[in-house]
C-alpha cells in the first residue's frame, strides 16, 4: 500500500511527545509568515503616521503663508504692513522714500483700506497720470464729510502731495486746464468708487455713498498709493 503524502499543513508542523502530551512544533516557515504579516502592519501604521504628519506640516506652512500675506502686502512694488493702533487696523508703508519738501527725511503714510481692496478700484487713464507741482480739486456736490472720514481723507492726501514737492488746493471755482498745466480732481457721489480721466490731466473721482456714509477714504487712498508709486518711479529717473 502506497504511503500517503503529507499535506502542506503537515509539512509545516511537527508533532512530538513531551511526557503524556502531544506538542505541536511550529516550523520556521510559519514563523517567517507571521513576522512578515507583522512587518506589513507596522509599515502601514508608519505610512499613516507619515501621511498625517505631512498634512499637518502643509497646513501649518499654508496658514503661515496666508497670515504673512495678510500682514505684508505689496502694491505696485511698494510694501505695506498691517498694524493695530488701538482698535484701528492700519496699513503702513514699509518702503520709505526721501521727501521733496526740504526736510530731506524719508517718509511713508498710513492707510485705513487694505491695499488689496485698493487694487480693485478702477483708475481709468492711470497710464497718463503724472506728478505735478500744482494739484487742484473741488467737490461737485455735498460736503464729503461722511461721518468724519472726509476730514481724515483730504488732509492725508494733501500731506502726501506736499511731501512729494507739490500742492493740493481746494478751489470750487476752478475747472480742468485744457493745456494740462496741473492735475485737477472733481469729486462726486455715485454707485461705485472709481477714478476716470475726463480731460488733459483732469480726473473725475466717483465716491460711492452720500454725505451720511461714503467711501471717501477708499477714493483718496487709491490716489495716494498711485501717487506714491509714481513718485517712486520719478526718483529712479
Amino acid at each position: 500500500m502506497a504511503k500517503k503524502k503529507p499535506t502542506k499543513k503537515e509539512k509545516t508542523k511537527e508533532i512530538f511527545n513531551v511526557g503524556d502530551k502531544q506538542v505541536k512544533k511550529t516550523s520556521t516557515t510559519q514563523v517567517l509568515l507571521k513576522k512578515k504579516g507583522q512587518d506589513k502592519h507596522q509599515e502601514k501604521i508608519l505610512k499613516n503616521i507619515l501621511l498625517v504628519t505631512s498634512i499637518l506640516i502643509l497646513l501649518a506652512v499654508g496658514y503661515y503663508l496666508y497670515a504673512q500675506s495678510q500682514i505684508h502686502i505689496k502694491y505696485d512694488g511698494i510694501e505695506y504692513e498691517a498694524a493695530m493702533q488701538g482698535k484701528i487696523l492700519f496699513y503702513e508703508t514699509r518702503t520709505l522714500l526721501p521727501s521733496n519738501d526740504g526736510t530731506d527725511q524719508d517718509f511713508g503714510f498710513r492707510l485705513r483700506t487694505n491695499p488689496k481692496e485698493l487694487k480693485k478700484i478702477d483708475f481709468n487713464g492711470r497710464e497718463n497720470f503724472d506728478l505735478m507741482k500744482i494739484n487742484g480739486y473741488k467737490f461737485e456736490e455735498g460736503t464729503f464729510n461722511c461721518e468724519g472720514d472726509g476730514i481724515i481723507a483730504m488732509p492725508n492726501l494733501k500731506r502726501l502731495f506736499e511731501k512729494t514737492g507739490g500742492q493740493f488746493i481746494l478751489d470750487q471755482n476752478e475747472t480742468c486746464d485744457e493745456q494740462g498745466r496741473f492735475n485737477f480732481f472733481t469729486f462726486k457721489y455715485g454707485d461705485k468708487t472709481q477714478i476716470n480721466e475726463v480731460g488733459n490731466r483732469c480726473y473725475e473721482v466717483t465716491v460711492k455713498g452720500n454725505d451720511d456714509s461714503c467711501e471717501i477714504l477708499k477714493a483718496t487712498e487709491k490716489i495716494m498709493v498711485e501717487t506714491y508709486s509714481e513718485y517712486r518711479d520719478f526718483l529712479k529717473e
